[in-house]
């Protein structure tokens, strides 16, 4: 189910402004778009990463997830080329689902350029890293943080609502995709 929403995120969505170089310093830059990244401390390859190991046991049950990971491999208009993704679920103390995926076939320059997303980008940084809070403009059912690890590659942690009575608020799915991304992005030391 959140595959499809990581997915539809990245379909349907439109920022105005003009592609714009990468950093020479490492990070990614879209001043077109009024973003500007710092650079990442260092670069961590996703090549070969299971997104289902990129959370404990323990991290999962704190963040109330007590569905059984779920991994998958799809192709992703959004980034291009085949991507890993885990599912989660959880139901306590609200029913929902987040997706963890490791994009090894784009930056997130694609975000930072693009003139065809229909969402809302504020920078934030993720245990040190350069990264991007994406909220939806059509949709208010998720929320994600994708977090830029090295030259073309990212993590997109995507936190949603799992259909329960009543929804969870997007400004909630938003602190809950942060704190996913906390939870299962490198730390900018090791």
């Amino acid at each position: 189910m959140l595959v499809g929403v990581v997915l539809l995120v990245g379909g349907c969505t439109t920022i105005a402004g003009q592609p714009s170089p990468a950093n020479p310093t490492g990070g990614a830059s879209a001043e077109a778009n009024g973003i500007d990244l710092p650079p990442r401390p260092r670069e961590v390859r996703l090549d070969g990463v299971d997104p289902c190991e990129l959370l404990t046991e323990e991290q999962r049950a704190e963040m109330g997830l007590d569905g059984r990971p779920s991994f998958s491999v799809a192709p992703s208009q959004l980034y291009g080329g085949e991507v890993p993704a885990c599912v989660i679920s959880g139901s306590e103390p609200q029913e929902v689902v987040v997706g963890m995926s490791v994009v090894t076939s784009a930056g997130i320059e694609r975000f930072t350029t693009s003139r065809e997303l229909a969402a809302e980008l504020r920078p934030v940084q993720v245990r040190g890293f350069p990264a991007l809070v994406v909220v939806p403009a059509q949709f208010n059912d998720s929320c994600t943080v994708v977090v830029d690890v090295a030259p073309g590659q990212l993590i997109d942690a995507q936190f949603g609502d799992g259909g329960g009575r009543p929804a969870v608020p997007q400004p909630q799915l938003c602190q809950g995709a942060e704190a996913l991304a906390n939870a299962v992005a490198p730390t900018s030391s090791r």
